[in-house]
């Protein structure tokens, strides 16, 4: 059988769309435009948001044109390890009273398999060869958003060659320094 596709632009209609489909289908594609084309469109937080609520997660991007992409959603397994990010977004919208019964089931068997932290701490230090290679520029490193701060530094640790990290570093200094 082959996945759906569809266009969603709203919360409300992509809620709607869980509402009616989420224990039948196993799998959607959800096809957003790109934000240069001026479409309405769901955001990435958004989607996934809705998603948990209804036990779904998301799993892959795929480019399809120059305008559109697509998120692919699956319901999630009881097996499943949750990401801390989306222990939040579900800790959200458990305050916000709208998760249902099935995302509650699902975000309670997340909480009995672990957490996936990828190995990283959830702040960590600035590297010391971050610091040294920013030099009397890490202040401006260090008033970043702390999400900005926290991507620059776990694309850092992942590096897994002494080139790659080296490289990262580069980038990163040569982004702050010279922002878009």
């Amino acid at each position: 059988m082959d996945t759906q596709s569809i266009i969603i632009t709203d919360k409300k209609q992509w809620r709607t769309w869980l509402r009616k489909n989420h224990k039948k289908e196993k799998k959607v594609n959800l096809i957003s435009y790109k934000k240069h084309t001026g479409h309405p469109s769901l955001s990435h937080k958004e989607s996934m948001e809705e998603a948990i609520c209804f036990g779904w997660i998301d799993t892959t991007v795929k480019r399809l044109d120059e305008d559109k992409y697509q998120r692919t959603f699956v319901k999630r397994t009881s097996k499943g390890r949750w990401s801390n990010n989306t222990l939040s977004y579900a800790e959200k919208m458990i305050k916000q009273r709208k998760m249902t019964k099935t995302g509650m089931e699902m975000y309670q068997a997340g909480l009995k398999n672990g957490v996936i932290d990828h190995g990283f701490p959830r702040n960590p230090e600035t590297p010391e060869d971050l610091k040294k290679a920013l030099g009397e520029n890490l202040n401006i490193f260090e008033a970043l958003a702390p999400s900005t701060k926290r991507y620059n530094i776990y694309h850092i640790l992942k590096a897994k060659r002494p080139e790659t990290r080296n490289k990262r570093i580069k980038e990163i200094v040569k982004n702050i320094l010279q922002p878009k």
